[in-house]
């Protein structure tokens, strides 16, 4: 009755966390933390309140699929700021549309490239992955092509290890810096790498930009899709950039960001959500621009982070002596022994549920490259994280 196609969905990272600690009761000794979802854990900044009461007789209006002149106007100058001369190659009327968070656009994209080639297609996604490029890639009609995100090459799919015919089988590729779940960075070169094979080879670049702005306050900002876009030809074609406030200002319930990119995708993308999806609502629209507007919050929030990171450091060092804090992002990618297994005794014994790496990964010819790692979600108030590193040292220190 519905297409068994889509019947791999179930085996989604948080399912099988679900069953793989179904039997097993946490320890009434210490109270519940749990690590194993980003959701950020911090308040939101205040205007938000007066944004959505000062909007709220726009909820009796239908949802426009472009975005209103005041949420456009906000992102070309959080374009301005954050990436510098790439407001030049943005139209805000051609290469913009407002989308629900990134989660939807990042499936709805699959749709767009569906039948751009003829004969068997291929969809090349980074793994470990985020369970929207997996259902995207479904919808475009392709088999999925597994490239493996490693820490020698700074957790980005090696592209030079992409056959010739894999390439031109391709219509869409999926990439994700800074990475989820490992914190790397592409540097320029690597972005403008992917840019040119996918002009090359005539596929869609979707860069998931999501953790673009949880960065290290003492290190550089991320480049991102944009920056590269700007060197290589000062265009957009090919490529479509995926950004949301969830994470930059800490509001996953409001559902709220943009994408950017080559104007015939956001010309089909367009078409698509008037006739089948969901548009942004106006008091939405009002809300993301004044976020988009605002830069402070978005600092304190990476401050906040920074501090749980050294917390993180103080405590895992004795025990890594390589430990490093990821670059960006709010996520410890954890070496261990055995994922699944510690995931189910940091939970009975220490009450601390937190994501096996093998469960966001898939095993490629007898290799997952999350095998033997934990996503921990560095998100609570520091007196909750340096708790929680204070069981792990309790689990370390007993295996």
């Amino acid at each position: 009755m519905v297409n068994p196609e889509y019947n791999i969905l179930d085996e989604w990272m948080f399912g099988k966390l679900n069953n793989l600690l179904e039997n097993l009761d946490s320890n009434s000794d210490y109270f519940e933390i749990k690590l194993s979802l980003g959701e950020p854990s911090i308040c939101f900044p205040e205007f938000v309140k007066n944004e959505l009461a000062l909007n709220y007789e726009k909820w009796g209006n239908y949802p426009p699929t472009a975005a209103i002149s005041r949420f456009s106007n906000s992102i070309i100058r959080y374009i301005q700021r954050r990436h510098p001369g790439a407001e030049t190659i943005v139209d805000a009327n051609k290469n913009i549309l407002p989308v629900p968070g990134t989660r939807e656009p990042l499936h709805l994209l699959g749709l767009l490239a569906k039948n751009l080639k003829c004969g068997k297609t291929r969809a090349i996604v980074t793994n470990p992955f985020y369970h929207a490029w997996q259902a995207g890639s479904i919808s475009s009609g392709s088999e999925i092509y597994w490239v493996n995100a490693l820490p020698e090459n700074d957790y980005m799919p090696n592209l030079d290890d992409i056959p010739v015919e894999i390439l031109r089988s391709s219509i869409i590729m999926y990439i994700c810096s800074p990475s989820n779940p490992h914190g790397g960075v592409a540097n320029i070169d690597y972005l403008k790498r992917a840019i040119v094979l996918a002009r090359k080879f005539n596929f869609i670049l979707a860069f998931d930009e999501c953790y673009n702005d949880i960065f290290r306050t003492n290190k550089p900002k991320p480049i991102g899709g944009l920056d590269a876009a700007l060197q290589i030809g000062k265009n957009l074609n090919n490529i479509i950039i995926f950004n949301s406030l969830s994470k930059r200002s800490s509001v996953p319930g409001i559902r709220a960001g943009f994408i950017v990119g080559d104007e015939r995708i956001i010309n089909g993308y367009k078409l698509l959500v008037s006739n089948g999806a969901s548009p942004v609502p106006i008091p939405i629209q009002n809300v993301a621009a004044s976020l988009y507007n605002d830069d402070n919050h978005n600092l304190e929030a990476c401050i906040h982070y920074d501090k749980n990171f050294e917390i993180v450091d103080k405590y895992l060092r004795p025990f890594y002596k390589n430990f490093k804090t990821p670059d960006a992002g709010f996520f410890l990618w954890l070496k261990v022994k055995d994922d699944q297994e510690a995931a189910k005794v940091l939970w009975n014994k220490f009450s601390l549920r937190v994501m096996p790496g093998s469960f966001m990964a898939k095993e490629i010819k007898g290799f997952n490259p999350g095998k033997g790692f934990l996503r921990i979600s560095i998100v609570e108030e520091n007196k909750v994280v340096e708790e929680a590193m204070k069981r792990i040292c309790l689990f370390l220190q007993s295996n």
